[in-house]
């Protein structure tokens, strides 16, 4: 009975660990693991079972959480109300699989918890497209992004095409500027003498890991997305309909 009932506890602790993670680039990310009525005595343990196959290990004693590979160091806390591990500044080196372990009385117990890492998100803003100050045949677009993560370079696609420098296409990038945040700032131009019927979107590309952008645009810029300025285009025809029907409904009513 007490076997049975050890099996099924693990079950439960077990159960609902089937939902990935997700964890950004040079973010924080807290891996929960309820251990509710733990053996005080014993040692809580995470294990983390990289990609590679390696192991590393990090225990609680006493409030004080010990790395054996000294990995996570100044990156690591476990909390003793719930065992719950915090990983401050993530690397793509830390996605993997975690297993919290500890006692409940003396009934082994454990907990697991993936970790997929992505790059730190973008924020990216598009300008709308404008002519080079006196010349109307070179069209002009620039971009704008924001993150947290260095190692990433913005590109332009047209038609799901990458776009490069040739004859009538210039693509000017300039260097990652960093701010107290700890984001950086990107910003890339484009310049073509090509009458496309499609409008260039720019996105990011990250060294080694999947990114995920967000296009919005900060509050004061006045720059909008292609997407954005649809809505907004779609927004200035609704108007006058509402107005003619809203002054219809006003003249039926007076009729009547």
């Amino acid at each position: 009975m007490r076997t049975f009932l050890g099996l099924f506890m693990m079950m439960i602790v077990s159960g609902d660990n089937e939902v990935p993670i997700n964890g950004f680039l040079k973010d924080s990310v807290l891996l929960p693991c309820n251990c509710s009525g733990r053996n005080l005595s014993r040692v809580v343990k995470w294990q983390m079972e990289g990609l590679n196959g390696l192991s590393r290990v990090l225990e609680l004693d006493v409030g004080n959480t010990s790395d054996s590979f000294d990995r996570y160091k100044g990156r690591a806390k476990i909390f003793v109300a719930n065992c719950s591990l915090l990983l401050t500044n993530i690397t793509a080196e830390d996605q993997g699989k975690y297993t919290c372990r500890f006692y409940v009385q003396e009934l082994y117990m454990y907990s697991v918890r993936k970790l997929n890492i992505s790059a730190a998100k973008y924020n990216v803003c598009q300008q709308p497209a404008r002519n080079l100050d006196g010349d109307v045949r070179v069209m002009v677009f620039q971009c704008d992004a924001t993150g947290r993560y260095r190692e990433a370079e913005i590109q332009w696609y047209l038609d799901g095409e990458l776009l490069s420098n040739s004859s009538k296409t210039n693509i000017t990038h300039t260097s990652p500027v960093g701010t107290p945040t700890g984001h950086y700032k990107f910003k890339t131009t484009l310049f073509t003498q090509f009458e496309w019927t499609a409008e260039p979107i720019c996105g990011m590309k990250v060294k080694g890991i999947p990114s995920h952008i967000e296009y919005v645009c900060e509050e004061g810029t006045g720059y909008f997305t292609s997407q954005q300025q649809k809505c907004s285009m779609r927004y200035f025809k609704i108007i006058p309909i509402v107005l003619v029907l809203g002054l219809s409904l006003v003249l039926w009513c007076r009729w009547n």
